[in-house]
């Protein structure tokens, strides 16, 4: 493991040893592989960034937080613990979630769901490799 990610750990599983302020997560990502609903998947394509700041969790890191994508505006995110899984909303009908499955990967799932409109339900899979820093 990294240092930094090992630490992170460490200090994610002490109770009391990361108060909300001062833990930022951040992952600079890049997409390996893309996956449709269907199970059809393709090579990933580009970057993405994550930037998960604590606001209110307890001492195992469950609770809100605040997650940007990208340069996008701050969310309102739920998270299981400090390195997720991470769920948020971005639109009425889009759900995604965010968990980190390894000391250098994550995995981003993206959902749309069927409100009867123009859009059709549907779920992306994008699998990354990260660097993770706080």
């Amino acid at each position: 493991m990294t240092m930094r990610f090992t630490t992170f750990l460490l200090a994610a599983a002490l109770p009391g040893a990361a108060a909300a302020e001062g833990a930022r997560l951040e992952l600079d990502c890049t997409f390996v592989t893309a996956c449709e609903a269907t199970g059809r998947c393709a090579p990933g394509d580009g970057p993405a960034r994550f930037v998960v700041e604590p606001e209110a969790i307890d001492d195992d890191g469950t609770g809100l937080y605040t997650l940007w994508v990208d340069d996008g505006e701050g969310l309102t995110a739920t998270g299981a613990s400090r390195t997720g899984p991470f769920a948020w909303t971005p639109e009425e009908d889009v759900r995604m979630q965010l968990a980190l499955t390894g000391e250098s990967s994550a995995l981003w799932i993206r959902q749309t769901l069927d409100t009867g409109g123009e859009t059709p339900a549907g779920a992306e899979i994008d699998l990354m490799t990260c660097e993770v820093t706080f």
